[in-house]
């Protein structure tokens, strides 16, 4: 019996040992710690694809010209008129960028390509927010063109353009326009 008061104040010692062993309240908090060695850098990502600032060129469109009559200091007359919606024509690059418009050669089925200010007075090019019209003095319905737009971040940060002024970037050629802007765009993208 000894033994078993024994055990029992033994089990009772124990239990009201593990009741009073409760978790308290937290202590304050310990200094920080010192600042640790800053890290490598990072290895540099891939090029990403061209964005808003990039040069973009139309695929060659088919002009559908539809007629247009009116009275002009009281004689009939008429204009051929087509428009193209563009939306890459932002307001951005009405502020900023330029737009070179080629045709076809109207006159010379040659295939060779031609500024549309060669046409001055026959063929007019207006740009304007989400659109291109084009009006000219006969039905050239089947008539091929084409226009590139040229950003103003691309005209100012690249050296290729910075000699030439906007206008002098509307009336080049074809092939001049063309070679330029493959410059600016290799030159802009491997910097």
């Amino acid at each position: 019996m000894k033994n078993l008061k024994l055990l029992l104040v033994g089990c009772l010692a124990i239990s009201v040992a593990m009741i009073s062993c409760s978790k308290g309240p937290a202590g304050p908090a310990g200094a920080t710690g010192a600042t640790g060695a800053a890290g490598a850098n990072g290895s540099n990502g891939t090029n990403g694809t061209n964005g808003t600032d990039s040069v973009l060129h139309s695929p060659w469109i088919t002009l559908t010209t539809t007629v247009d009559t009116f009275t002009n200091n009281g004689s009939p007359d008429s204009i051929f008129l087509d428009t193209l919606v563009t939306p890459a024509i932002t307001q951005a690059v009405l502020d900023s960028g330029v737009i070179l418009s080629y045709v076809q050669n109207l006159f010379n089925n040659d295939g060779s390509i031609v500024n549309v200010l060669d046409y001055a007075g026959y063929l007019e090019v207006t740009y304007r927010l989400g659109e291109i019209d084009v009006a000219v003095l006969s039905d050239i319905t089947g008539a091929q063109f084409r226009y590139v737009i040229i950003p103003g971040a691309i005209l100012t940060q690249s050296a290729t353009f910075k000699n030439y002024t906007k206008q002098q970037i509307r009336s080049l050629d074809f092939a001049t326009a063309t070679k330029l802007v493959s410059e600016a765009t290799t030159k802009a993208t491997t910097n």
